[in-house]
């Protein structure tokens, strides 16, 4: 018999993780926590944010306009968590606008679209598609996260989820500004 595990029928693809490690302070991680402490003076992602029905219309956005319309339903909730989370983190919000903008980034990235200076036309043919990965990679990034604690429903994970990405796209963190392109 031979070591091993079978999966019949299986029709994608698996992942097995086999952690036999011990968990070790590394010199990668230490930089982490100096980088993630520090502040980068020189990054302003506090930019004045165009008016919703001209970005929805500069940038294509027609298959995920709802979630700006789930920021105008729940822009109250969202404004005071941002504040709670300020108040819980330090520098909480502009640490939430950098990740966002990373995800934003690679999904730039995965459809091949240059960002210096940014390809408008491309941006705009897979704008739909933009967002539907920047969602991808805050649903995968907040389920592999060790800070979600028992109790949470998925319904509350694609609910907050929906709510980040329509704060971020507002705040012009993900997808492009037109104020910026005149």
């Amino acid at each position: 018999m031979t070591k091993g595990v079978t999966f019949n029928g299986n029709t994608g693809p698996i992942t097995v993780l086999n952690n036999t490690g011990i968990p070790r302070p590394s010199i990668l991680g230490k930089l982490i926590e100096i980088i993630a402490i520090g502040s980068c003076n020189n990054l302003s992602l506090n930019r004045i944010p165009a008016d919703i029905e001209e970005k929805i219309h500069f940038n294509n956005l027609y298959k995920y306009n709802w979630l700006i319309k789930e920021f105008i339903s729940s822009s109250l909730l969202i404004e005071e968590s941002i504040q709670e989370l300020n108040q819980t983190i330090l520098n909480g919000s502009t640490k939430l606008k950098k990740q966002m903008k990373l995800f934003y980034f690679k999904a730039l990235n995965k459809f091949s679209i240059n960002t210096s200076p940014v390809d408008l036309d491309k941006l705009k043919l897979h704008s739909d598609s933009i967002v539907e990965e920047v969602i991808s990679l805050t649903i995968n990034f907040v389920k592999s996260s060790t800070d979600l604690k028992d109790g949470y429903f998925e319904e509350d994970i694609e609910q907050g989820v929906a709510l980040i990405i329509s704060y971020s796209i507002i705040e012009c963190i993900v997808l492009e500004n037109p104020n910026d392109h005149n």
